[in-house]
């Protein structure tokens, strides 16, 4: 079952912690504080045990603001990774002693400081772990999920979630299932700094239950609700982050990143004489420009950034692509990825970089709101990445949050490297190499845009993609628009036919002349520089619904199909000019179909009969499977498979 529940708290004024002192604390909190404007207070818990998520908050005096923040805990516990914020969180791996200390800086000039000390004890009792507390902008998105360690043989039966102290929080939402392990809200308005507390109670097999609660400074910011991103609809306003910095602190472009590509005030695109494409400045930018270009919620976002940077296969694609942005905009908050021209960046999803579990906790993980568009339809399709007849993404793993898991370099390059490719194919849509040297610095991102004819529309008109209805199918599944009878009756072969007879190289190619591009140049790019080839697949909704996911019709490395290779060198060829796309091409693997009637996982590895097979006309070849790959034992299934690359697909 699942529940919720506020608890109001009258006369709340900044914000008062209560429940479980900290995420995970058996003691209580700090008494409740009313700071004046020469003192501050950390409010957070005394004591906790081992494998507790704890959280310590600061909120500003008041009638005032804090400018800059430092957070340090010396003696057990490592160093927060939200310690520029005003609200940190981390887990008590050890028993001991630590000692949390704040530094803050008031918009007043006024420095203060305070201390608080935390004891871990040592415990064999099971625990309910909330994680992650901290801060969030009035209007911004939270999410909060729960664990349970030392079980031993115990199940979970039951999660309950209430807001059990803070200002009303105006809805809750859940996964689906029949309770959930994460909760998600957006941030009430606020008038001054305020903490929201919220509590998990755990139903388990033997009657028993465990709780714990989790702390989100709320924090009071500027915001015009006529900015760029602040989606205003009325009945409620939604914002971003404010705690966004530049990666590098004394980046020539560090004010610059402040003001023009992410907050909550901005509404006008800045000129190039402030933000220039970095394409104006230098024509071989290093590392080094693109991280001064850089613009991170987290400073670890950052590093992982810079690892990619100097350790992909994609190197110098990167440097090369990069030259058509202004900035790389890298958020817990951002979901999903994008390019916008109106201001030049492009903005990453933070869960692509995420290296270890500590990183993984600082991100928010609610669900794309288009997760369901589509599900109407009698078919689906999917696609992934495959390298030496393996997967190569989506990564199966199941990093499930509980087991603590790190991801391996190769992983976090899974999933960046094709996401890089797709979004800097659009800046460079967008803004081309022929124009960097003639824009003007009066000119905006916007304003040049409006001056100029994408690439991908002259692509569209000489080489369009004919294909009525799945140009409208593609309203539907990715744009959100109801499916007529007719659409609804569509089977997946005959979805399969009328895309194996034009020339796109994924279903998403038809949402957007700007999407076909971008996918074109994606594909071609992974497969040419990094050896990785992609799969597509349709299924009949019987074969997702029964469970069996075997595949109508698949295909792999339809990027080097004959009707696909014009229009991927005439995307290649001017995204990428330094490419020579024909003799790339000539030794391009040729597309193999897919056996039909196999599930989608066995399909991964395969060898075919002399007789090409699973085309949507004929699909009665046989197949001879050569070896059904091993997976590791804590393997994602396919289901959770398509769901994954379905939020990915739809970006």
């Amino acid at each position: 079952m699942k529940s919720w529940r506020f608890f109001p708290l009258v006369g709340f004024i900044i914000g008062l912690l209560s429940g479980c002192g900290g995420s995970g604390s058996d003691s209580p909190a700090s008494p409740p504080t009313v700071d004046s404007p020469s003192t501050i207070t950390i409010q957070g818990p005394q004591t906790a045990n081992v494998g507790d998520s704890v959280d310590f908050v600061v909120a500003a005096p008041a009638g005032t603001k804090i400018d800059n923040i430092t957070w340090t805990v010396t003696g057990i516990a490592t160093s927060p990774l939200s310690s520029h914020t005003q609200a940190i969180g981390f887990d008590t791996t050890q028993s001991g002693d630590a000692v949390v200390n704040v530094d803050v800086t008031l918009d007043t000039g006024e420095l203060l400081s305070d201390s608080t000390t935390l004891s871990v004890n040592e415990t064999n009792d099971a625990l309910a772990v909330v994680r992650l507390g901290h801060e969030a902008s009035e209007g911004g998105r939270v999410s909060l999920s729960v664990d349970a360690i030392r079980l031993g043989n115990l199940e979970i039966t039951d999660i309950e979630w209430e807001q059990t102290s803070g200002p009303q929080i105006p809805s809750l939402s859940f996964d689906s299932g029949e309770f959930s392990r994460s909760v998600y809200f957006q941030a009430p308005r606020v008038s001054a700094d305020s903490v929201i507390a919220m509590t998990a109670t755990l139903s388990l097999s033997n009657g028993d239950q465990l709780q714990d609660t989790a702390h989100i400074l709320v924090k009071d910011i500027a915001l015009d609700t006529e900015g760029f991103f602040v989606d205003n609809d009325g009945a409620a306003i939604e914002t971003v982050t404010s705690h966004m910095q530049p990666y590098i602190a004394d980046s020539p472009y560090a004010d610059a990143l402040t003001q023009c590509v992410y907050n909550n005030t901005v509404k006008n695109s800045c000129r190039f004489s402030t933000l220039p494409l970095i394409g104006q400045v230098t024509e071989n930018p290093t590392i080094d420009d693109i991280l001064d270009r850089t613009y991170v919620s987290h400073p670890w976002m950052g590093d992982a950034f810079k690892q990619f940077l100097e350790t992909s296969q994609s190197q110098a694609d990167m440097l090369n692509l990069l030259r058509a942005t202004t900035a790389v905009v890298i958020s817990y908050d951002i979901r999903p990825s994008f390019y916008w021209v109106a201001t030049g960046a492009i903005y990453l999803d933070a869960n692509n970089f995420w290296r270890t579990p500590e990183e993984r906790d600082t991100l928010n993980t609610r669900p794309d709101y288009r997760s369901g568009f589509g599900n109407e339809l009698s078919f689906s399709t999917t696609w992934r990445y495959t390298k030496d007849n393996a997967y190569y993404f989506p990564i199966l793993t199941s990093f499930d949050p509980s087991d603590r898991l790190s991801r391996s370099d190769s992983e976090v390059e899974a999933a960046l490297s094709w996401l890089m490719y797709h979004e800097l194919a659009h800046a460079n849509d967008f803004f081309d190499y022929t124009e960097w040297a003639q824009l003007s610095n009066s000119d905006s991102p916007l304003s040049a845009y409006n001056d100029t004819s994408p690439i991908s529309t002259g692509l569209s008109r000489a080489l369009p993609l004919n294909s009525v209805q799945l140009h409208a199918i593609a309203q539907v599944r990715y744009g959100g628009d109801d499916a007529t009878n007719t659409q609804q009756n569509y089977t997946a072969l005959q979805i399969a036919r009328w895309f194996e007879q034009d020339g796109a190289v994924s279903f998403y190619s038809y949402f957007t002349e700007r999407e076909d591009i971008a996918t074109l140049f994606e594909r071609f790019m992974m497969l040419h520089r990094l050896g990785v080839s992609a799969d597509l697949g349709v299924f009949s909704r019987d074969a997702i619904d029964n469970g069996t996911f075997n595949i109508s019709w698949g295909q792999r490395d339809r990027v080097n199909a004959p009707l696909v290779q014009p229009r991927v060198a005439y995307a290649v060829n001017r995204l990428l000019p330094n490419l020579n796309v024909p003799q790339i091409q000539a030794n391009m693997p040729s597309p193999q179909f897919l056996p039909t009637g196999q599930s989608w996982r066995d399909t991964v590895s395969f060898a075919q009969s002399q007789q090409q097979l699973g085309n949507a006309s004929d699909n009665s070849g046989d197949a001879i499977i050569s070896e059904t790959p091993t997976l590791i034992e804590n393997t994602i299934s396919i289901a959770e498979e398509l769901k994954v690359v379905d939020r990915f697909e739809k970006r």
